[in-house]
């Protein structure tokens, strides 16, 4: 039995079956193959974008922390121009100090104590015997103007600001505090001799 002139045979209908399945299958990969492609060109983009926002965020902290290296720099700089100009203050006013004070040699060269010190009062010498029936002769008043003192005050201590200047000059000298109240306890006589050498060597180490 043939086929009917003009009807396609069962082969040539499958055949038809089989090429449109396999072009839809090509079409179905080259689709697939277009779409892999454009998801990984957007993967790389995306990468590329979160590499950059990374690398300008790691700039942007660096320029950060140069512009706060360079102004611990400056504050430094300043600092250390404030300690100088002290230091070069503190050398002057020493320098002044210095001139001011009696120029001696370090550890201050003994002086023979005097016979009679300075500032103490003077001895009375003994009055001359009278002859028989001679009135005596009346005792002078102390003169209280001439003494810097009034009848209910007390004298200042004999050669104290003498004493304060030597063993000032002594400090600054490096003379130890032992040797010089030693030499102010043989050549002075003063009432508080701590008190004095307290005051003396704190503005030697100021």
């Amino acid at each position: 039995m043939t086929d009917e002139p003009g009807r396609p045979s069962a082969a040539a209908t499958a055949a038809d079956k089989v090429r449109a399945i396999v072009d839809a299958a090509e079409r179905s990969a080259h689709e697939l193959e277009v779409t892999a492609r454009d998801e990984a060109r957007r993967i790389r983009e995306e990468a590329r974008r979160e590499t950059e926002d990374q690398l300008a965020r790691v700039q942007a902290a660096a320029d950060r922390l140069s512009a706060r290296a360079a102004e611990i720099e400056e504050a430094l700089e300043d600092v250390a121009g404030r300690v100088r100009e002290a230091i070069a203050g503190l050398r002057e006013e020493l320098g002044e100090l210095r001139q001011r004070v009696p120029a001696a040699a370090a550890g201050a060269p003994a002086v023979a104590p005097e016979s009679h010190p300075a500032g103490a009062p003077e001895p009375v010498a003994e009055p001359e015997p009278r002859a028989a029936g001679e009135a005596a002769a009346p005792s002078p008043e102390p003169d209280l103007a001439e003494a810097g003192s009034d009848p209910g005050g007390e004298p200042p201590a004999p050669g104290t600001e003498g004493a304060r200047v030597i063993a000032l000059n002594m400090a600054l000298n490096g003379a130890p505090r032992e040797q010089t109240a030693r030499y102010l306890s043989e050549n002075f006589e003063l009432s508080d001799l701590d008190a004095l050498l307290d005051d003396v060597y704190a503005r030697a180490g100021s």
